[in-house]
Formats: C-alpha cells, sequence, structure tokens
C-alpha cells in the first residue's frame, strides 16, 4: 500500500496511482486491495479549505473563529499565528491550553473524550457510538455539544441531539428491534457496522499519461543530493501530529526505530553525516525555505543518504507541563500553500549547517546488531512452508555453539531446590508465544504495560542516565538484505519481557527471597520484603528487571509520577512500588489471580482465553497469546507446539514460559 507517501511529496497522486497498478498488475486488487466507498475521508475537509480560511483571515474577512479539536496554531505555525491576530473574535473550544486556546479570547473548556457522549463515521460501513466512561474531572468544562445548543436556543443536552440522530440508523439497521434495545446494542458494541459492497475497478486506457511526470521533470523540482538533501517531516508514531505530546507515558515511549525519548531528532545516513562530520547528538541547523530548526543528529542506515528526516509531536509553545518548550517544532520547515493534489507536502529541500554543539541522546537503543545470539529468528518461506509438527530447525543449530554440560550441574540442584514435582501438579503453567511474524514493533504493548501495571515516567533526565522502567521493551536490530550483490537492509523487532523462567537465575541470588517462584510457574516478586541489592537484575540474561532509584510515588516529590489528577489513573489492583524496590513483568498476576478467584465462586476452571494480559489486549496484529501451557489443548500450548518456535537464549537452559515463533521471510527480501 501507498500508506501516507501522498503527504509527502508534490506527486504523491502518482506516487499512490503507481502503487495501485502494481497491485493490479500482481493480481492482489479483489483480493488484499479492495476499492469502496469512504464517506468519512469525503466528508473531512482538505488541506486546501484550511489554507483558504487562513488567506481569508488575513484579509480580514473572518469576524469570528471557533476552533474545535484542532490546533493550527502548532501544525501551521507562521501562516495562521499571523492570521490568527487579524480575527475580531477568536474562541477556542478545547480540553488543553495549546497554542491556538492560549492566542484566543475566549476559551470554553470541553469534555475529555473519555468523559463525553459522541459519534463518529471512520469509514464507510463503521457508525461509532462513544459513551463516557468517566465523570467529569474537572467542575467547570461543559461538552461543545451542549454549548452549540444552547447557543443555538435548542432546548436538552446533547446526548438526545445524538439519540435523536441516531432514529434514522435505528430506520435502517433496526432489523424489528425497539429503539431501546437497537440503542443498547450498538452502546455495548461501540457502534453499528456494516458491510460495504467492494467496487470492481479495472485499469483506464490514460493509465501511462496518469503516471508521466510532468514535462520530465524532477517531481520534488529539484535534485536531491547529500549537499542539498530533501527532508521529510513524519508523523510520530506516539505523538502523533502533536496531540499526543502532553502524556507523559508517549512522551516516555521509545520510538519503534531510533528508541530516543522526550525529544526529536533529524534522522540523517552514517555516510551523509561522516560527509558533514557529525555523529549521533551533534546538533545541525536545518533551514528550509519557510523557516530553520536546530536538531541533533541520529545516525540511521535505514535511510537514503539524500534525505533527512524529522518527526512531528514536539516543539510546542503551550500544551501543558510534559510538552511546552520541549525540542523543535517540525512543522516550522513547511509551507503553507497546498499540494497539487490538495494536501499538504511535507517533503522540502533544506541547508544543512553544523554549530558545534552536542547533546546525549534520550535513547534507549542497545547495541544495534545481535552479536550472534539469534534473538530474533526468520525462516525463509520455502522452509517455514515445508516444517512438520515437532520439527525444530533452530535447536541443532544454536545449542552446540556453547558448552552444553557448563549449565548442567547447577540445573540439576535447581530441579532438586525448586522441587518442580510440585509445579508440575494441579497448578496450570502459565504462558505466552509471541508471533513475530505479526509483531510490527508498533509498541502498543508498552504503553499499555505502563497503564495496567502503574509503571512510573521517569522524565528525559534519568533516561538519559537509563533509569527506565518499563516492563516490556521492543528491541530492533539492522540484517544485511539479500538484494542484489547482497545490498539492502532488514529491521527485526522483538518484545523482550520476564521469560517467567522455570530454572530463574535471579531467584537464588536473592539474599532474603524477595523473589521467588510461584506454584503457578510465575517469577513473583515481593515488594515489602525486596531490600534492594540488585543481585537479581545482574543474574538476569534477559536484563529486564528495574530498580527504583527514586520515589516516583511522592506526591510533590521532585520525581513524582503522577502529579494530581494523574493519580486518578492508578490501577487499585496493583501496588505502587517504592524507591530502592526491584521490579518487572508479572504477567499481569492481578489478572491471573481475578480470574481464578471468579471461577472458584463460580465452582468451575478457568477457561482458556478467560485470562488476556494488557500487553496482548493492547496488540492490535494479535501477535501475542497467552494461557496455560499445562493445557494440551489451549490455544497457547498448540502455538508454543509449532515448528516455527524458540526460545531466547534457550542455551541457558533458564526453560522460559515465552516461545518466540520465528518471523517467516521472503528468500529475496
Amino acid at each position: 500500500m501507498a500508506g501516507g507517501i501522498a503527504a509527502q511529496y508534490p506527486n504523491g497522486a502518482e506516487v499512490v496511482a503507481a502503487v495501485n497498478v502494481l497491485n493490479y498488475v500482481a493480481g492482489q486488487v479483489g483480493r488484499t486491495v479492495q476499492f469502496g466507498p469512504d464517506h468519512g475521508l469525503g466528508g473531512a475537509g482538505s488541506f486546501k479549505q484550511l489554507t483558504d480560511l487562513v488567506a481569508d483571515m488575513s484579509a480580514g474577512k473572518v469576524a469570528v473563529l471557533l476552533v474545535h479539536g484542532a490546533n493550527p496554531g502548532h501544525s501551521l505555525p507562521a501562516a495562521f499565528s499571523q492570521a490568527h491576530g487579524h480575527v475580531g473574535f477568536k474562541v477556542s473550544v478545547s480540553c488543553y491550553l495549546d497554542e491556538t486556546a492560549a492566542a484566543s479570547d475566549l476559551v470554553l473548556p470541553d469534555f475529555h473524550p473519555l468523559e463525553q457522549w459522541n459519534d463518529s463515521r471512520p469509514r464507510a460501513g463503521v457508525y461509532a457510538l462513544q459513551q463516557p466512561v468517566m465523570q467529569p474531572v474537572f467542575p467547570n468544562t461543559r461538552h461543545a455539544g451542549d454549548v452549540l445548543l444552547q447557543v443555538a436556543g435548542r432546548t436538552g443536552a446533547f446526548k438526545d441531539y445524538l439519540q435523536g440522530r441516531w432514529q434514522e440508523l435505528h430506520r435502517r439497521f433496526g432489523r424489528g428491534r425497539s429503539f431501546e434495545e437497537f440503542w443498547d446494542d450498538a452502546l455495548q458494541h461501540g457502534g453499528v457496522y456494516t458491510d460495504v459492497p467492494v467496487q470492481p475497478v479495472r485499469l483506464s486506457p490514460d493509465v501511462q499519461r496518469a503516471l508521466a511526470p510532468a514535462g520530465g521533470q524532477p517531481a520534488l523540482g529539484w535534485q536531491p543530493s547529500p549537499a542539498q538533501p530533501v527532508l521529510l517531516v513524519v508523523p510520530s508514531g506516539a505523538l502523533h501530529d502533536g496531540r499526543g505530546a502532553n502524556k507523559s507515558w508517549l512522551q516516555e515511549l521509545p520510538d519503534p526505530v531510533s528508541k530516543i525519548t522526550w525529544h526529536a531528532w533529524v534522522e540523517v545516513h552514517p555516510d551523509t553525516a561522516g560527509r558533514w562530520g557529525v555523529v549521533n547528538g551533534d546538533f545541525v541547523l536545518l533551514k528550509s525555505p519557510f523557516g530553520t530548526v536546530r536538531a541533533p543528529v541520529w545516525t540511521s542506515p535505514g535511510i537514503r543518504r539524500d534525505v533527512v528526516a524529522v518527526p512531528t509531536g514536539q516543539g510546542h509553545k503551550a500544551y501543558g507541563r510534559y510538552a511546552t518548550n520541549r525540542s523543535f517544532n517540525a512543522f516550522e520547515l513547511l509551507g503553507a500553500a497546498p499540494a497539487t493534489y490538495g494536501g499538504r507536502s511535507f517533503g522540502v529541500s533544506v541547508a544543512v549547517t553544523t554549530t558545534g554543539d552536542h547533546r546525549f541522546l534520550a535513547s534507549l537503543e542497545g547495541d544495534a546488531r545481535e552479536l550472534g545470539e539469534e534473538i530474533v529468528r526468520a525462516l525463509p518461506l520455502a522452509q517455514a512452508s515445508a516444517l512438520k509438527p515437532g520439527q525444530r530447525p533452530f535447536r541443532e543449530e544454536v545449542v552446540p555453539r556453547r558448552a552444553e554440560g557448563a549449565m548442567e550441574g547447577w540445573a540439576e540442584a535447581q530441579r532438586q531446590k525448586a522441587n518442580l514435582e510440585y509445579y508440575a501438579g494441579e497448578h496450570p503453567r502459565w504462558g505466552m508465544v509471541i508471533d513475530l511474524a505479526k509483531c510490527t514493533g508498533c509498541s502498543a504493548c508498552v504503553t499499555a504495560c505502563y497503564a495496567e501495571n502503574n509503571i512510573a515516567t521517569v522524565g528525559e533526565e534519568l533516561m538519559l542516565r537509563r533509569r527506565q522502567m518499563s516492563w516490556i521493551r521492543i528491541e530492533r536490530y539492522w540484517r544485511p538484505g539479500a538484494g542484489a550483490q547482497g545490498s539492502g537492509l532488514q529491521v527485526a523487532v522483538t518484545p523482550m519481557l520476564c521469560q517467567q523462567c522455570t530454572l530463574a537465575p535471579c531467584e537464588p541470588v536473592c539474599p532474603v527471597f524477595a523473589a521467588y517462584h510461584t506454584p503457578d510457574g510465575l517469577n513473583g516478586q515481593v515488594y515489602n520484603r525486596c531490600v534492594g541489592t540488585r543481585y537479581c537484575a545482574n543474574n538476569c540474561p534477559y536484563k529486564v528487571r528495574h530498580f527504583n532509584w527514586y520515589d516516583y510515588a511522592e506526591p510533590g516529590g521532585e520525581w513524582e509520577s503522577w502529579p494530581d489528577p494523574l493519580n486518578m489513573l492508578l490501577n487499585p489492583d496493583v501496588t505502587v512500588r517504592e524507591k530502592g524496590v526491584m521490579e518487572k513483568c508479572t504477567f499481569c498476576v492481578q489478572r491471573i489471580r481475578g480470574a481464578q478467584n471468579r471461577a472458584r465462586l463460580e465452582d468451575r476452571a478457568v477457561q482458556d482465553g478467560e485470562i488476556t494480559p494488557a500487553c496482548a489486549q493492547a496488540c492490535p496484529s494479535e501477535a501475542i497469546v497467552f494461557g496455560d501451557l499445562h493445557d494440551r489443548n489451549s490455544r497457547v500450548a498448540r502455538l508454543a507446539r509449532d515448528p516455527r518456535g524458540y526460545h531466547v537464549l534457550e542455551e541457558l537452559n533458564t526453560q522460559p514460559a515465552i516461545t518466540y515463533l520465528a518471523r517467516v521471510v521472503d528468500a529475496g527480501t
């Protein structure tokens, strides 16, 4: 798919057309690629309409401006900010005091999306319905819909108006049910979902003319080179266009590729950086025809030598404690004129100047290579297709590389000490399977773990000292590709968390038995017994244990992670850890015990799939599966026996409860 390429280059429409032609030639249209109406896109407006509004504002044609759910003061900083001053009366309906709200004459505090009724139509066939999940936190806020209804002289609340609109959907999709039944069902399922007919397509006779560049000129208007590279402004995977910048969870979430947190950067190819005489952390000035920013360099072999890239999301002048005056605003490098297809061009020519200044990057990047450990394994498609049940293609290759008997004595002693027969009895053995063919490295599991388990955010200063607390991390490795003459590059990613080892090296070294083995096979941690020796972290080969160097829960403290009202998001089922305590992944033991208690009260066994850890619940590709490995018929047990399965560092004989399924790759990539 073309993805967001149309928003990157002036010839974006031609690029999308070329991708569609390739899909057609490959026979994917009608199979993996389908065409149909997109009413959500059609009703969303365009960048050209925004620039036309800015022109009218500058000309004094706008007397009253109402802005709701947008922050053009940040995303269109120069043009909109200048035009904003020519409007007679400016109103912002927002839950945050962002750049647009700060420059307005009247700010109407809006409900947070979690506090309000609303609906939407994200795509054809989907009518989404949203209900509040909490009471309003602040007393002086009002729903924007209620404000508009009152200004218009209408009676009733926005919810009543919303139900009135859904009467029409009830007439179309009610299927004989009363409106109350239809409404309750829509609330339960988050909306109404209908089938949309697929539109058949064929190649137009004018396809060659549509793909040909005008006059044979470069689509960018200039020939990029390392001396005058193309700069691409790319959306941040976590902060998006900046709307997520005031959330500490997202600021502390490492970028899936660079692993940088809390600040922006400019991505440069190592050869280009060498030509400029800069290294990671060196500041350069990026000057476009529209603005100049100062950015630290991060080198990456995954970018072209004549291209540099910066992420959006940072550089707010106003937006709250976690976003204001942090790094630079990438939108300042872009112009305000729409591209030929009506959208915004995110590609621009820049001049690069070195400054001689340097900073340390707040990056959690480890070694970019795997150092021969084969943490992320891959199988060619032909080999994976030929595998039979019971085959283990990796074991014979990996185990002999180390002294096979080096750990045997210790392992036997551990078996006797732990009395493993006790754990193999009536108790379950909780385990997990992670399919690397499905994992995209999006990091949704990381943030979900923060939310579920009350994990502290430590801030940029402590991230520079690598004091992160995340229980799960996404490891990223570069690999040489298999292109022509060995060219190309591949990226491999894997989630890494506590492996809940059967023979856990962390347990026997704890002098106070704070690290212990539970009857159902978990590596437990008793927080109020821990004295902080950190021997367990030193002995963990997976490096997934984290130490509380400061008291992140102290109200008003220097390192407070949950200032009011963020303390309302703490999970009451999970202990908030204090200074001097070691912590790690627990497989969301609070969910395990909750399900076991419910099953005991109902006099039944825990059902397969009844327990889902937060990481598995949040995974959009369902790459993570959890369950009882002792139940041979459970989904996790079946997947654990998959021929693609392997254990990370299995030669250490720690017997992890997590099985990884190898990536399946095309031998030609």
